[in-house]
């Protein structure tokens, strides 16, 4: 228990210090004149002050050289790594990347250093990094693993740069990175590295008092370097008790660090996609492309700081005995991170095809390549079946049994994937639109699945008649088909959650019968009509104490539709309509339209929706 008091300390001390330094340092950058203004390419909408980053180093830095001389720190902290040139502790070459990540940071806050330097400034610091020992030792050649090294470190610099692009990303995302990372530290017995990490999420948590929206106060480039030189240099830091098995040093890190990665994936692709620099400023990131959905800024930072925790916990589990468990939880993320990133990378192409704009020529190609060959599908499919064959073992077999059969699982994989891709290439499978993925594809899918299992079967016993499992095969089709499943839905699923969010369109009432307004949600849900957006329903023969159905909330008895308007604010209602004319369940219809309260009769539109999904405007 006592090697929990330094961390502990640590991070309150750091809070208490970045607390009480942000508003010094956000009086100092104003009278210097150091004020991010308005601009089309920058998301704030008022002039914010910068140079936040000064306050989280020296609120972190106080820290750390106070418990330095306080004797807060063990004296394991000394040793050195034994890999690295330098004869330094990995508290020293952090401190020291950090610090000069630090100084490249404000001198491009002051002085708009270009690109070539401030990556010269990036290269130093995690050189600093290397010749301490830090790094990905991975190959036994330390030629291949310095440049390795060197690009892991330099690339979460510069995502961590990246994200820092609304108010409070960054700075959470990082905040939760920490956490992680100081847990890790501490169930390997490791406090000294678990000190730092909690200094710095001291230290991040008493800036992001200051950085929530709305912000006060910005981090600067000084603050983003530093935190992702410190953050890359930690995620690699020897600890004595941590496994240094090749999964848990590629796989931890990436988890933990899941979200910058996958923002600054996004956002390469999309601006090579779109014939722009990579290195140039833009509404492009992540968190913009959910705002353009409809979110609010605030939700679209938790949706992210999510990410990161989910993220960050299947990067911890690595670190625990169910290391077998831990592999098919990974895997299961990485598919949900990259359909996120693909959802999130149409938006943008779509938005710009809704104002009009034409996007460039590589991707409107490659779109029509893909329409063609489904390449990016069928990779994808290729993952969640390789994921569900694993699972299969995971769920049959328990240890020691378990080692003994993956040895067969390594030999019948690519069996499997070749006969599961080529039955579902077959049964055309693919070509679907995935943002309106409706029942008869879906079971068309689970047709494909079973198919490919039974071929399977015959295939693998006619190879070799020893060693396949009717257990296997029986689990394998139940999560072959929820993972193929789930991953075709997940689009139209992203969809309607971002419409639902939305605060984009007019916020619309649908009145009807319940049973009935199934086919209507999905339509609705859809985007079909996209200046409505549905935030209740109403049905009078329901009972009057309010429900939820599909989630939205469900208003009954007489003065339904009256509590519905007041409660929402909801500026449309829509009136579902059979084909003889007759109203389904609602307040009376006529041609002029529907009966509305009299506060709200001249101030909200009335849609009437027959079944055959038809949508004409009336008046209340």
């Amino acid at each position: 228990m006592t090697l929990l008091w330094p961390p502990l300390l640590a991070s309150l001390a750091a809070l208490a210090l970045t607390a009480a330094l942000i508003p010094i340092v956000r009086g100092a950058a104003i009278a210097a004149g150091r004020v991010t203004q308005v601009r089309n390419d920058r998301w704030h909408q008022r002039p914010t002050p910068t140079l936040g980053g000064v306050g989280i180093f020296l609120g972190f830095g106080f820290t750390v050289l106070g418990m330095a001389l306080l004797g807060g720190l063990p004296p394991a902290l000394l040793q050195a790594t034994g890999r690295g040139i330098l004869p330094w502790t990995p508290w020293e070459a952090l401190v020291a990347a950090g610090s000069l990540a630090f100084l490249v940071g404000l001198l491009d806050d002051f002085l708009q250093l270009g690109p070539v330097s401030k990556l010269t400034g990036q290269v130093a610091a995690a050189s600093l990094l290397l010749m301490s020992g830090i790094g990905l030792w991975l190959t036994g050649i330390y030629l291949v693993d310095a440049l390795l090294s060197m690009f892991w470190f330099v690339g979460v610099t510069n995502a961590v740069n990246l994200l820092d692009n609304m108010d409070g990303l960054a700075g959470g995302v990082a905040l939760i990175a920490a956490l992680f990372l100081a847990i890790i530290f501490l169930l390997e017995g490791s406090p000294r590295l678990a000190a730092l990490s909690l200094a710095l999420a001291g230290a991040l948590l008493g800036f992001l008092l200051y950085n929530y929206h709305p912000a006060r106060i910005f981090m600067g480039d000084s603050g983003s370097l530093f935190l992702g030189m410190v953050l890359s240099g930690l995620a690699l830091s020897p600890g004595p008790g941590l496994s240094r098995s090749l999964l848990a040093i590629m796989a931890v890190p990436a988890m933990v660090l899941a979200v910058p990665i996958l923002d600054t994936a996004l956002v390469t692709v999309s601006r090579v996609l779109e014939g722009r620099s990579v290195a140039e400023g833009g509404r492009d990131h992540s968190s913009h492309r959910l705002v353009s959905l409809g979110m609010s800024e605030e939700r679209a930072v938790w949706v992210l700081w999510l990410l990161a925790v989910l993220s960050g916990s299947v990067g911890l589990s690595f670190r625990s005995s169910q290391r077998a468990a831990a592999i098919l939880g990974g895997g299961v993320t990485v598919l949900v991170l990259v359909l996120v990133g693909a959802f999130l990378l149409q938006v943008r192409f779509r938005k710009l095809k809704a104002e009009g704009v034409s996007p460039v020529g590589l991707y409107e190609r490659l779109l029509r390549l893909h329409q063609r060959f489904p390449v990016l599908l069928f990779a994808m499919d290729g993952f969640a079946l390789a994921l569900a064959y694993y699972g299969a073992y995971l769920f049959r077999w328990d240890e020691p049994q378990l080692s003994y059969e993956l040895l067969y699982f390594q030999r019948s994989l690519p069996v499997l994937l070749g006969v599961k891709l080529l039955v579902f290439a077959s049964v055309r499978v693919y070509g679907e639109d995935l943002r309106r993925y409706g029942l008869g594809e879906a079971l068309r899918v689970v047709r494909a699945n079973l198919l490919a299992s039974v071929s399977v079967i015959a295939v693998l016993l006619m190879l070799q008649r020893v060693g396949l499992s009717r257990g296997v095969v029986a689990i394998d089709f139940l999560l072959a088909t929820g993972l193929t499943l789930g991953a075709r839905f997940s689009f139209r699923i992203m969809e309607s959650w971002a419409r639902r969010w939305s605060r984009e369109g007019v916020a619309a009432v649908v009145v009807g019968k319940a049973e009935e307004m199934e086919p209507a949600l999905c339509e609705l849900e859809r985007g079909r009509w996209p200046e409505l957006r549905l935030v209740a329903l109403v049905d009078r023969r329901a009972p009057q104490n309010r429900t939820r159905l599909r989630g939205y909330p469900l208003y009954g008895g007489g003065d339904a539709l009256e509590r519905a308007l007041q409660e929402t604010g909801a500026g449309a209602v829509v009136v579902l309509q059979r084909d003889d004319g007759e109203e389904g369940g609602g307040p009376r219809v006529h041609p002029g339209g529907v009966v509305l309260p009299m506060e709200a009769d001249r101030n909200v539109e009335v849609y009437a929706l027959r079944m055959g999904m038809t949508l004409s405007k009336g008046a209340g």
